[in-house]
């Protein structure tokens, strides 16, 4: 997304619409994909040597759940977009596009959940434990911190 800065009048301008997804720059070994644009909301204004740009950008994407593996979609979203460019002499516009991008993938949460409750996978067999119990009985060594259970500090 580019502002001409010649059209941004003294009391600013506001902008409002989609830049492709493909802006994103998501593989799909990133467990995350992009579901539609990238939908922003600024205001845009100069006050010299500066153009002042703030507002909304969010991203619908689908990512993989950290604990079950099941795929979900969520929105992405920087309600608080706020940017400052430095203008040269001459300058004609701006281009805002590399921060849109590193607005949305900085949200992007390090370990993203299907849901705060999602219950995982269970360990011994792998089943999801969201659709149900598994079959696996509670191991009588106390599991994986059993072994812990005997030291003696």
């Amino acid at each position: 997304m580019r502002i001409e800065v010649s059209r941004v009048p003294g009391e600013g301008a506001s902008f409002e619409g989609g830049e492709d997804p493909a802006i994103l720059e998501l593989r799909p070994s990133d467990g995350v994909t992009p579901e539609g644009p990238v939908r922003y909301r600024l205001f845009a204004q100069v006050l010299k040597p500066q153009l002042i740009v703030r507002g909304d950008v969010e991203a619908p994407l689908r990512a993989e759940c950290s604990r079950c593996g099941g795929f979900f979609s969520t929105l992405i979203r920087d309600p608080a977009f706020l940017r400052d460019y430095q203008l040269q002499e001459g300058q004609r516009d701006v281009d805002v596009t590399p921060d849109l991008r590193e607005a949305i993938l900085l949200n992007l949460p390090a370990n993203p959940l299907c849901d705060e409750s999602c219950a995982g996978l269970c360990p011994r067999c792998g089943r999801n434990l969201n659709e149900g119990p598994c079959e696996c009985r509670p191991s009588s060594d106390g599991g994986r911190w059993g072994a812990l259970d005997g030291l003696r500090i």
